[in-house]
């Protein structure tokens, strides 16, 4: 089970587990509140997953329409979500499709969603990133994109070619980049090679065990956008 599609589409629990032993620190809850104001916006979130990255402002948003391509998802984000249920709306959209949206948002925020869909573009990869500036842009006055900078490495760095031209067109396109630490933390070495193994390979497994690790680095990107 080391593909984390798979994990998406079937795994909600074990994806789940895994981010909630991300950022340790609450590293990404301080940059959001400190850099943004959530005070009654409507807000959309794009791959909300399950609603990880939701609970860091759902509590001032005024409204949020959540949406994600795996309903599997949607469900455990509703269980996670419970407590706000009156003020979110959810819909499976796969990011492919953003253009169908009618709605308009104050601020619309993605977490670690736009760059897999980068990733998986073989031939239109500039033509991609276009897309999903444009159509955020279109749709919001303030844009945040939250997306890897590499896990289980030492220096914030984009993994790989696809990755990297995101990024940089983000910044060519009026986006101020942020890097924080997200770093996971488990009990132990065993569970932290079993849990991260699980989503991101046995190779990442293997390393993890064999150097005993039990906080694994991890480094983020956070790109805003105010039109």
């Amino acid at each position: 089970m080391s593909n984390m599609f798979d994990v998406y589409q079937n795994f909600s629990d074990l994806y789940d587990e895994l981010v909630n032993h991300e950022d340790y620190e609450n590293n990404l809850y301080k940059f959001l509140n400190d850099n943004i104001q959530w005070e009654n916006k409507v807000v959309g979130e794009f791959g909300i997953g399950t609603g990880r990255v939701s609970r860091n402002y759902i509590d001032k948003a005024k409204k949020l329409f959540a949406y994600d391509n795996s309903q599997h998802m949607l469900d455990k984000a509703k269980e996670n979500l419970a407590k706000w249920s009156d003020k979110i709306e959810y819909s499976v959209l796969d990011n492919s499709k953003l253009n169908t949206i009618e709605n308009t948002f104050d601020i619309i925020i993605e977490g670690w969603s736009f760059g897999h869909l980068v990733v998986q573009e073989n031939e239109n990869i500039d033509q991609t990133i276009q897309y999903l500036i444009s159509e955020t842009k279109k749709r919001a006055k303030e844009i945040i994109f939250i997306e890897t900078l590499g896990t289980n490495v030492e220096f914030p760095n984009p993994p790989g070619e696809k990755l990297s031209k995101f990024y940089q067109a983000l910044v060519e396109n009026g986006f101020k980049e942020h890097i924080i630490q997200t770093d996971y933390k488990f009990n132990n070495y065993e569970d932290a090679g079993k849990i991260m193994g699980a989503f991101f390979g046995d190779s990442m497994k293997n390393d993890i065990i064999q150097k005993q690790l039990n906080v694994i680095k991890e480094y983020t990107g956070i790109w805003i956008c105010r039109n």
